[in-house]
């Protein structure tokens, strides 16, 4: 019995040193791993890019551009953002904004894609080119991402051009938050076409949409100026085209 005792304990002894020694070398080797890791300088795919994006920031703008259209779509997307804090102002560069407002809309588009038409749109917003009002304006048709919406719909406002309207109304109209319906809003006011009266006038009186956003219409309203002196300035303009 005593040598029972005796051999059951020895067994449970040498486990309990077995399975110590296996989780030190579990530690061991995880830590040296890591410690390989740290000193080859291995880092995160997404550190990576910015860095790379932050190397080319202070290089021609045609370096942007390439890596845009050759990068992945997050190199892509913090290369807008880095041609917004350059401000892009040059051709090449709205007519690259202008090709990305829309990327990847129809497909099945990942999140990065959606990043990257955000980052375009913001790069857009910067330029304020009336080139980049079409592509903009037919993004707003097919997006569902409401931060995109949004960047879009602020773009267009301050850009400032009438021919966005129609695009403007058709969000207006859908009133998929009352977030973008406030952007639409305000936007249509900075932009103060007449085509855009009735809209507001009838969101001005909505008691569905928030205080802020009603007021925002009316803010709207304000800035659009009457038939009449539009007419006014229409003739105007023209009899000076005339006589020169």
């Amino acid at each position: 019995m005593f040598k029972k005792i005796l051999i059951s304990t020895l067994v449970l002894v040498f486990s309990v040193t077995t399975m110590f020694a296996q989780e030190t070398t579990t530690d061991t080797t995880t830590t040296t791993t890591q410690d390989s890791n740290n000193a080859t300088g291995t880092k995160p795919r997404e550190e990576l890019d910015q860095n790379f994006v932050d190397a080319l920031i202070n290089q021609d703008e045609t370096l942007l551009i390439n890596a845009i259209e050759t990068g992945s779509p997050s190199v892509k997307a913090l290369c807008f953002e880095a041609l917004s804090k350059k401000g892009a102002t040059s051709d090449l560069a709205i007519r690259t904004i202008n090709r990305y407002v829309g990327y990847g809309l129809g497909t099945s588009g990942a999140n990065s894609d959606s990043d990257v038409r955000y980052q375009a749109l913001q790069a857009a917003k910067v330029a304020k080119s009336e080139t980049s009002v079409d592509y903009i304006s037919q993004m707003l048709f097919a997006e569902q991402e409401t931060f995109n919406i949004i960047a879009a719909v602020q773009a267009l406002g301050d850009i400032g051009s009438e021919k966005a309207v129609p695009a403007l109304l058709f969000q207006l109209r859908l009133g998929r938050t009352q977030g973008i319906v406030y952007e639409v809003a305000v936007a249509l006011g900075k932009i103060g076409s007449p085509m855009a009266l009735g809209d507001l006038i009838d969101l001005s009186q909505d008691d569905q949409y928030f205080l802020a956003i009603r007021q925002a219409a009316v803010d709207a309203i304000k800035n659009i100026k009457p038939a009449a002196e539009n007419n006014n300035n229409n003739t105007q303009q023209t009899t000076e085209t005339t006589q020169q």
